[in-house]
């Protein structure tokens, strides 16, 4: 079931940190949507440069923590809308990314090419 390479997984995390904190100025967002994934967007790209996969940068982080993570900033993106009252049209966006992003937590692979982790 895991068959998503670690190395396409880190590319798509930091894809996806950048378009979440530029979806509030396309969507025209303010306020507290706004920050909300501005901040969101932060936290996913800082957690991944702490990864230890082929594109982090500390290599802290074991790749089993960081898809939790990712599940979490799933279930996020879903629930920002309700609870930070988000405009009806563009909520759409956001809950495509939060279903990506646990579509991603469930089917990358576990081990990464080339780490620090030895198992």
């Amino acid at each position: 079931m895991r068959f998503v390479p670690t190395m396409l997984h880190g590319i798509a995390d930091y894809v996806v940190g950048f378009i979440v904190i530029g979806l509030p100025f396309i969507l025209e967002l303010s306020r507290t949507p706004r920050m909300v994934l501005i901040a969101l967007g932060i936290i996913v790209i800082l957690y991944s440069l702490l990864t230890d996969y082929e594109l982090g940068a500390v290599r802290f982080l074991r790749i089993r923590f960081h898809l939790l993570l990712d599940a979490i900033f799933g279930v996020a993106m879903l629930l920002s809308p309700w609870l930070f009252d988000f405009p009806m049209d563009p909520r759409w966006p956001v809950y495509a990314i939060g279903i990506l992003a646990l579509i991603l937590a469930v089917t990358t692979q576990i081990r990464a090419d080339g780490t620090a982790a030895t198992n």
